[in-house]
Order: C-alpha cells, then structure tokens, then sequence
C-alpha cells in the first residue's frame, strides 16, 4: 500500500488510511440521499469493523470517518473543495448506495469540521443514529494508547513505526477522552431529540452479521426480498497479551496511589464508569 502522509498541526506526519479513498467504493448513479446512518463513535469501539460491514452490504451507504481533520483535507484536495459542505455534498453524490442512503462514522471530535454535533445533524438528510460503545472501557483505552503510539487505526494501514509501550499517564488520557466524548454524544442526542440505536463492540464481535442486519431494519432500509449479505471486511486488532499486562500495571499503579500530573486516577476512572 502506498502511504498517503498529511502533517496535523505540530504532530509527526501520519499515514492515512489509503483505501478509504479508493473509486471502488463509489456507487456513480446513485440517487440523492433520503436516509443517513451517522456511527457516532469514540476511538477503537469498533466502529471500522462496523462501517466495512456496513458498506458492504451495498444498503447503508459507505460509512468513513469523512469529517476526520486529516481525511477531510484529503478529500477537499482530491475533490477540489473549499469548505466541509461541499466536501460532504460531492462525497453524497458519489457514496449514497441505489436505495437512497448515505453513511458516515465520526468521533465526537470530528463534529468541530461543521461547527458542532447540532451542525452535523442537519447537514444530513433523514438522520438515523447508532451510538457505537464498548462495555469494557478499559481495553478500550488500551487500544486507544497502542494506537496513537503506533499510527495504526486499522489493519492493512501504514504506522509510524514507533513501538508500543506502557505509559500510565496516556493510559489514563484515553480513558477520559472516551468518557468524555461518550458523555458529549449523549448530551447531544438528547439536546437533538434523537433515539440513537445503541450498540456495543462486544456484539459486533460476538455477531457482527446480526448487528449490521439490525442497523440496516433500524434505517428503514431492509431489501423487498429481505436478504441482507455482510461481509467481514477488516480483520480484528490486538495482543491479548499485552493488553492483560497493561491491564495489571495500570491496576497495580491506580491500587499504589500513583497519580499524572494533571489528574488523579480516581476521578479518570469514575469518568469512565470503572
């Protein structure tokens, strides 16, 4: 895979996800969108392994993280677009699938590229929501801190190279930006007045089939023939080993009174709901 690098601010420069950008994914033809599936996510809760499935069921549209800072530039530079609405209004013209539906993930963070959750909500039409969590926040956070350590997202992506290892205090980091942002999309839901259906990453890896087959009848758009046909597009992530010994170390230095600079564990780990 050829990387595509994009600097974000100060930051090293990161390889993007390449494949996200592929023609093969585009649905020419299709008509305008009448319905959205928005994957309103927090990191690693499983929402690539999610938005494949769906996109491959060619009912759900193609649900990328289109509002992410450095995809969104990406794409406004592919496209030849100067602002985030154009940019989503020519990624509807060509990612809405035949029956009329366009799909989209976005962290909460990723709301900012359109000026806030209730700016995102209305730039898309017939808004459906599936708030995507995982029960166990901690290997959550885990994975959150591998990934912002590595670069890599998801598989088949190009890292930095730089290795994994333990930090207490990015550990700490991940678990209340997920908490954090878990508890903004809740606000704004019900600011917004929307029931979102609510997954978890343990059913998607227990059943990820029945969970697309439930986001596609909870989209209204469930075939005449009632046949939906899921793919399992990525490969799961991890090392069960290395994410017990995190495990242990971060216990061990929450039970030791061990506090970061700029937070204690205690309130870190109330945030989570540990």
């Amino acid at each position: 895979m050829t990387a595509i690098t994009i600097a974000c601010g100060t930051a090293d420069a990161m390889p993007l996800y390449e494949a996200q950008f592929s023609d093969s994914l585009d649905h020419p033809g299709s008509p305008p969108p009448v319905r959205t599936v928005l994957i309103a996510s927090t990191p690693r809760c499983g929402s690539h392994m999610l938005g494949h499935a769906m996109a491959t069921t060619g009912l759900l549209g193609v649900p990328f993280e289109y509002c992410n800072a450095a995809n969104l530039a990406e794409w406004k530079r592919r496209l030849g677009t100067a602002t985030t609405e154009a940019t989503l209004a020519r990624l509807m013209a060509r990612r809405t699938t035949p029956n009329g539906v366009f799909g989209i993930k976005a962290h909460y963070d990723h709301c900012a590229a359109l000026g806030g959750p209730e700016a995102l909500f209305a730039a898309l039409p017939g808004l459906r929501v599936v708030h995507l969590r995982r029960a166990d926040v901690l290997r959550q956070a885990v994975s959150f801190a591998v990934a912002r350590q590595t670069g890599v997202w998801i598989g088949g992506q190009e890292g930095t190279g730089a290795p994994a290892r333990y930090d207490a205090e990015l550990l700490a980091d991940c678990l209340a930006e997920i908490a954090v942002q878990n508890a903004l999309w809740a606000e704004a839901f019900e600011e917004a007045g929307i029931e979102p259906l609510n997954l978890y990453y343990e059913e998607l890896v227990g059943d990820l089939p029945g969970a697309v087959a439930a986001v596609v009848r909870f989209a209204g758009a469930l075939p005449d023939d009632g046949r939906i046909e899921v793919e399992i597009a990525t490969a799961r992530q991890g090392n069960p080993a290395r994410t017990a010994e995190w495990i242990r170390r971060f216990a061990e230095d929450r039970a030791a009174g061990q506090r970061e600079p700029r937070r204690g564990f205690g309130r870190i780990l109330r945030l989570a709901g540990l």
